[in-house]
């Protein structure tokens, strides 16, 4: 074997160049996936532990396990093992990894062609930089067998950094990510998933209220569209156009066609699991909605995102218990997740315990950076009048962030001013916001549902079938 190359198994692999090649089909991985697979070769047949890796790997930088269990997860995808009947990779009980393919000229690898480490993206610190390789592992590109466009590394590395702020779920995280995607267009504009990530990133901010849908939305559309002009067997643009189509224009048939089509293209494509979790929830299917939150989950399994996401669409069915279990799998990975704080007191809001609810409310708010006075205050509202109290004081409060009108209608619902609720949905609905496509189903408006002017709003948007 030559010192830049060897074969594993069926796979003909060139470490300068993160490569692997089997037959017409390529698939690039990242530099540190590829960092553990010449480690293992070095060792093969012997099992690795999980300090040797890291040791050798990260140079013995604190690494947490997931990151380490992202980056074997990558490692199997692009090699198309399967853990539990591995052909390449196995896990050793409390040893950590063994190398069990053949491998060709193996002696030829020194430790040497373990590459100097350099920081993921250089401009980000050390912490950071790891935790966007573990989400980044996830969306390693694929470049299959029928010419696929092959991005620049820079532009690559740009859309890879979208894909992971977009799940920050804030503002700021949002404006940053379609920062990324921008930059990824212009260093390459002939590359379909980053203007995917563009159209998502459109849609995401929609739906978060940075901007209206009127103003985003013909530039969703064109992202997406250019997308698929670039690439129509792109499961990004088909992914990214059906996500749209959903929180745009509540057109849940042409966004299950669009959607169906991007799984059929590349059945690991996580966001397209994630868009039609969403989808089969606002249809009212929850049982389908379940199954693609937890396929999106098992796709990204570090991102706490996806806890909430699953933990969503069961509390949309009444599985209160079985959502609090993904939220606390979700706060193990991050106790200081905002999101994750938020939905934990929903749902113990819904099962009736609304001193546990508070709690969670509370210590979101903590984490969100509310002042302690405002903090006083609230809980103040809340030991006079209960959770509608706390309700009170978010919609009275004039420091906080806009909020949507759907949101505003969900507070009005549990104050118990039902015609300013009604009223704050018909200004949703003017507006387009993404939100108003779960009316027919979310729990919050159960007490609107009697209400003619509620239906009529619901049969505008689209009942489930």
């Amino acid at each position: 074997m030559h010192g830049n190359g060897f074969v594993v198994g069926d796979w003909t692999v060139t470490p300068s160049r993160n490569l692997l090649v089997r037959g017409a089909e390529q698939v690039r991985v990242e530099p540190r996936v590829m960092d553990v697979l010449v480690h293992l070769v070095e060792c093969a047949d012997q099992p690795v532990s999980k300090e040797q890796l890291v040791e050798r790997v990260w140079d013995s930088r604190y690494v947490t396990d997931d990151v380490l269990t992202v980056t074997i997860y990558a490692l199997r995808k692009a090699l198309g093992d399967d853990a539990r009947r591995p052909r390449y990779i196995e896990t050793v009980s409390r040893r950590g990894y063994r190398l069990i393919a053949p491998v060709q000229s193996v002696q030829s690898i020194a430790p040497a062609s373990i590459r100097p480490r350099r920081s993921f993206w250089p401009t980000v610190a050390a912490t950071l930089a790891l935790a966007l390789f573990a989400a980044s592992a996830i969306w390693m590109f694929t470049f299959a067998r029928h010419g696929r466009h092959v991005p620049r590394a820079e532009a690559h590395e740009a859309y890879l950094k979208g894909r992971y702020l977009l799940d920050q779920r804030s503002t700021r995280g949002l404006k940053t990510a379609l920062e990324q995607f921008e930059r990824a267009v212009a260093l390459d504009s002939q590359d379909p998933a980053a203007q995917a990530g563009l159209a998502d990133a459109y849609s995401a901010m929609s739906d978060f209220g940075v901007a209206s849908a009127a103003e985003l939305r013909p530039r969703a559309m064109k992202a997406a569209e250019r997308a698929l002009q670039l690439d129509s067997l792109s499961a990004e643009a088909h992914a990214a156009l059906g996500r749209a189509q959903f929180l745009f224009d509540w057109d849940f048939v042409a966004a299950d066609r669009s959607l169906s089509r991007a799984v059929t293209l590349d059945p690991d494509y996580m966001p397209a699991h994630q868009a039609i979790a969403w989808l089969e929830s606002a249809q009212g299917r929850h049982a389908e909605a379940a199954v693609a939150a937890r396929r999106a989950l098992q796709l990204d399994p570090v991102n706490t995102a996806r806890y909430t996401e699953l933990a969503w669409v069961l509390v949309q069915s009444g599985r209160h218990d079985e959502a609090r279990r993904e939220i606390e799998r979700a706060l193990q990975l991050n106790p200081q997740s905002f999101e994750s704080h938020l939905m934990k007191g929903w749902t113990y809001e819904l099962a009736g315990q609304p001193d546990v609810a508070f709690a969670s409310y509370r210590h979101a708010l903590r984490i969100a950076g509310v002042p302690e006075s405002t903090l006083q205050e609230t809980e103040a509202l809340y030991r006079a009048e209960g959770l509608a109290g706390y309700y009170r004081g978010l919609l009275n409060r004039r420091d906080t962030p806009p909020m949507s009108d759907t949101a505003r209608a969900r507070y009005y619902v549990r104050v118990g001013e039902l015609d300013r609720a009604i009223e704050s949905l018909q200004r949703a609905y003017q507006k387009r916001e993404s939100a108003l496509a779960w009316v027919s189903v979310e729990p919050s408006f159960e007490a609107l549902r009697s209400d003619a002017r509620f239906q009529q709003i619901a049969a505008r948007v689209g009942r489930p079938q």
